[in-house]
């Protein structure tokens, strides 16, 4: 068996998005071998840290929670497509969909993890337009994973559209519809051979949150 692993690390230090919401990642040892007789650790960190899994929850009012998501809709046969050709803010539309393989999982390949560790992550990264959104629900897509931060486009200033329609429609699109979103996929700017894989995303079963830090690999 062939497996890639898609995750980061969670580590103190690690980027994060810049806002309150966003909690920086704290790691303390807690039991020592030489005085415990074992190791263990607090770690604190938020539902939206590293690579993750969005439930309709996180921007739907009353929608589903982590722990509700189907596990069939995270596990499974993987469409990848590779769109790292695409420059800085471009955006996916319906017509560079059409007439490609599109099974129930789709990961988006951009090539953004070269931005890994920088501010420069979050900024000009490729994003999904209204369009391409519904294409893909109308399609049967049921999960959209990327190795960037959002589907949405990131030159968008959250702090100034809080509560309004400009406010990560991308993400409202696919969510309202049961669409799970799978977030800062690592590890595929490496990744040449694109068919046959199976994807696994695993979140954390945290009750009645929004989303959650998954352990993400591909398999054949």
């Amino acid at each position: 068996m062939k497996i890639v692993d898609l995750t980061y690390d969670i580590h103190e230090g690690m980027t994060t998005f810049d806002a309150p919401w966003h909690p920086k990642v704290s790691v303390k040892q807690l039991g020592r071998h030489g005085h415990e007789g074992r190791e263990t650790r607090e770690v604190t960190f938020g539902t939206h840290t590293g690579t993750q899994v969005d439930a309709p929850l996180h921007f739907i009012s009353r929608g589903r929670s982590i722990e509700q998501m189907s596990l069939k809709k995270l596990i499974g046969p993987v469409t990848i497509i590779d769109f790292s050709n695409f420059k800085e803010n471009a955006v996916v539309v319906p017509e560079v969909l059409r007439g490609l393989e599109l099974k129930p999982r789709v990961i988006f390949k951009f090539g953004w993890g070269k931005y890994w560790g920088t501010r420069k992550f979050y900024k000009n990264y490729p994003f999904f337009s209204k369009e391409a959104a519904r294409y893909l629900i109308s399609k049967g897509v049921e999960l959209v994973a990327m190795d960037t931060p959002s589907p949405d486009d990131g030159r968008i200033k959250i702090s100034e559209v809080i509560g309004e329609e400009q406010d990560s429609p991308i993400h409202k699109i696919f969510l309202k519809k049961g669409v799970i979103l799978v977030e800062y996929l690592a590890g595929l700017n490496e990744l040449k051979d694109y068919d046959g894989w199976t994807l696994v995303a695993a979140p954390l079963r945290i009750k009645g949150a929004d989303g959650s830090p998954a352990r993400v690999f591909i398999f054949k």
